[in-house]
C-alpha cells in the first residue's frame, strides 16, 4: 500500500487548486530591499502577505540572508522573480514567487521550518523534460516528530497563478509505528520520467522495488502516470528502471 503513495498524491495533486494569489503593493526589488534594510517600514498588506516576523516595524531582528533571482516561468517575455531568505526568528528558510500582471502578485510562498541547513535547496526551477515547461520545484521535509518526509512539489505558472503538476516523497523515514525507509529516485528519458521507489524493512534491506513512468500531458497540465509504457522502461521482474532506457537526474530531495 505504501509503496503505491507517490501515484496516489500525484494523482491528489491534479485535483488541487491553484496557490493563492495576493496583489503586492511593492516589486520584489523592493520588497527584498525592505527585508533587509526596513527603511522606509514596508506597508503592513505586503508585511501581511510575506507572514514574516522581521518585516514588522517593532520586530528588531532583520533578514540578513536573502537572494533575489529572475526566472523564466512562462510564454510571457517578463521575467518572474524569486526571493530566498533565511527568517532567524522563525527558525525557517522561507521562498517566495513573484509575477507580474498589470502588477506584482505574490504567486507562491514556501516556508522549511525543519531540518533545513540552508536555502539552496527549498527551490529551484527546472525543465523535468523536454517537452515540459519550466517548473519551479519546492522540496522540503514535511516530516513530523519521529519522521522524516522529504517531499518535492512541482508547479507551473499558468494564468498568473502556481498550479500543482506532481508531488513526490523523495525520502520517507518513519522510526516508531511501522518503523520503514523509503526512498525514490528519479530518472528521466527525453520525455518521461521515471519513478523508481525503494522500500527497505529494516533500514538497509531493501524489501520492495516499483517503476512508474510518468509523462507531460499539455491538455491537463500535468504529468500523468502512463501504465502502457512500463514495460519499456521498467523490469516487470525486479521492478527497477531497465538501465539503458533512463538517466539520473538531479532531482531535488535525492538523497
Amino acid at each position: 500500500m505504501k509503496i503505491l503513495l507517490v501515484t496516489a498524491l500525484a494523482l491528489a495533486g491534479l485535483k488541487a487548486q491553484s496557490l493563492p494569489v495576493v496583489h503586492m503593493h511593492m516589486g520584489p526589488d523592493q520588497i527584498a530591499r525592505r527585508l533587509r534594510e526596513r527603511t522606509p517600514v514596508m506597508p503592513a498588506a505586503d508585511c501581511a502577505a510575506l507572514d514574516l516576523w522581521e518585516c514588522h516595524a517593532d520586530e528588531p531582528a532583520r533578514v540578513r540572508d536573502i537572494s533575489l533571482h529572475w526566472v523564466q516561468l512562462d510564454g510571457d517575455p517578463e521575467l518572474e522573480a524569486v526571493i530566498i531568505a533565511e527568517a532567524k526568528v522563525e527558525i525557517s528558510w522561507v521562498a517566495y514567487v513573484f509575477d507580474k500582471q498589470s502588477s506584482w502578485n505574490l504567486v507562491g510562498s514556501f516556508f522549511c521550518r525543519q531540518r533545513c541547513d540552508d536555502g539552496d535547496g527549498l527551490i529551484r526551477v527546472l525543465k523535468l523534460t523536454e517537452d515540459s515547461p519550466r517548473l519551479p520545484l519546492c522540496t522540503r521535509d514535511l516530516g513530523g516528530s519521529g519522521a522524516t518526509n522529504v517531499t518535492t512539489e512541482a508547479f507551473q505558472l499558468r494564468g498568473g497563478r502556481l498550479w500543482p503538476v506532481i508531488q513526490i516523497i523523495d525520502y520517507m523515514d518513519t522510526l516508531f509505528v511501522d518503523p520503514h525507509v523509503e526512498r525514490r529516485r528519479v530518472l528521466a528519458s527525453p520525455n518521461r520520467l521515471v519513478i523508481h521507489t525503494i522500500r527497505e524493512e529494516p533500514r538497509g534491506q531493501v524489501t520492495g522495488n516499483k517503476c512508474e513512468v510518468w509523462q507531460w500531458n499539455k491538455a491537463k497540465y500535468a504529468f500523468i502516470l502512463t501504465a502502457s509504457e512500463q514495460a519499456k522502461y521498467c523490469d516487470p521482474g525486479t521492478g527497477t528502471p531497465i538501465t539503458e532506457k533512463s538517466f539520473p537526474t538531479r532531482f531535488p530531495g535525492d538523497p
